[in-house]
Formats: C-alpha cells, sequence, structure tokens
C-alpha cells in the first residue's frame, strides 16, 4: 500500500481511538479530536451552504424575474435573524423564528401523521391472521393482532387503578411483556450497531 492510501486510514485510526479515550476520562486527546471534528464539519457545512447559494442566487435568480421577489423575501428573512442582536429590534426577530418553526412544524407533522400514524394503523388492519403455508408468520400475525391491542390499551387506561380490575389486569400483563420484549430488542439492536462499528 501507498503512504497516500495509509495516511487516511492511520488519521481516522487516531481519532477514533482519540474520541474514544473519554471513556477513561477527560484528556488532551479528546478534546484535540473533538475540536477538530466541530471544526471539518462547521467548514463543511458553510462550504456547502455557500456552494448552494452561489447556484441558486447566480444561476436563478438571473434567469427567471419572478423569483427576485422570492429571494428578497427570502434576504429580507434572513436579515431579520440578527436583530436579535438589537434591544430595539428584537421583535423582528421573533417573526422571523415564528415563521421558521410554523413552517418546519407544519411539514414534519405532515410527515408523521401519514407515516407514523395513519399508514401503521392502516398496516396493522390489512395483516391477514392466517398465511397458508407458513405457520411461522401466521403466529407472528397472531401475535402482532393480540400485543398491539394491549399495549395501546395499556396506555390508554393508565389513570385511576382502572387497569389493576377485570379484563384489564390480564391485558397489562401481556402489554407489560410486550412492552418488555420491544424495548429489550431495541436495546439489544442498539448495542449490535454500536459494535459492528468498532
Amino acid at each position: 500500500m501507498s503512504l497516500m492510501t495509509l495516511l487516511p486510514i492511520w488519521v481516522a485510526v487516531f481519532f477514533t481511538l482519540a474520541i474514544y479515550s473519554f471513556l477513561y476520562g477527560e484528556n488532551p486527546w479528546f478534546r484535540f479530536a473533538e475540536h477538530v471534528y466541530a471544526g471539518v464539519s462547521v467548514g463543511y457545512a458553510v462550504a456547502f451552504n455557500l456552494d448552494y447559494l452561489r447556484d441558486q442566487w447566480v444561476n436563478r435568480w438571473s434567469t427567471t424575474g419572478g423569483m427576485a421577489v422570492l429571494y428578497l423575501f427570502a434576504l429580507a428573512m434572513g436579515l431579520l435573524w440578527y436583530a436579535r442582536f438589537n434591544k430595539k429590534y428584537f421583535f423582528l426577530y421573533r417573526w422571523t423564528l415564528a415563521i421558521v418553526v410554523g413552517t418546519g412544524i407544519g411539514m414534519a407533522l405532515r410527515t408523521v401523521v401519514f407515516t407514523q400514524f395513519l399508514d401503521q394503523i392502516i398496516a396493522q388492519a390489512r395483516i391477514p391472521l392466517f398465511v397458508s403455508g407458513d405457520p411461522l408468520q401466521s403466529f407472528s400475525n397472531i401475535l402482532i393482532t393480540i400485543m398491539t391491542p394491549c399495549v395501546l390499551l395499556y396506555f390508554w387506561f393508565t389513570g385511576g387503578g382502572s387497569r389493576d380490575t377485570g379484563p384489564m389486569k390480564y391485558i397489562a400483563k401481556i402489554a407489560r411483556y410486550t412492552i418488555m420484549a420491544g424495548f429489550g430488542s431495541a436495546y439489544g439492536y442498539t448495542v449490535l450497531t454500536r459494535f459492528s462499528l468498532l
């Protein structure tokens, strides 16, 4: 192997060991690796964003006049971020913050409602109980069909001691075992993923 091939590998090994040295305690090697990592990350992000702005402003703004108004609005909103450093104009900073936070929450909720809520309910309702020729899959589908409503009921009826009486007593026991199995498998998967990175 040539030196140019080995050098990045040894640099990566050094920084990996320097980061993991924090497990032993705070030390200068960890601080050095942390500062280099933060500096490289910020430098890369700044260069990437400047490159993106150059492509947007030079190539697109000059060709489409209708976009100029939108770019001026975005420029004004971007400049209002700096109003937070002036007590007199601090209220203008809140407008920009409200627009960014509102837009982000709106886009995130739209995705969350469909991908993590409605789509999962629809997929749960469409699971066939019995799969011909595959008894293991049939058993798995039956377990999912039983365990999912039990866990939901366990969380819905959490107050007033209502889950310790009647049929909720047995549903709560199934739900607790299901939750423990889910958390245990998630933790095991996380640990194995971390070990695979070493």
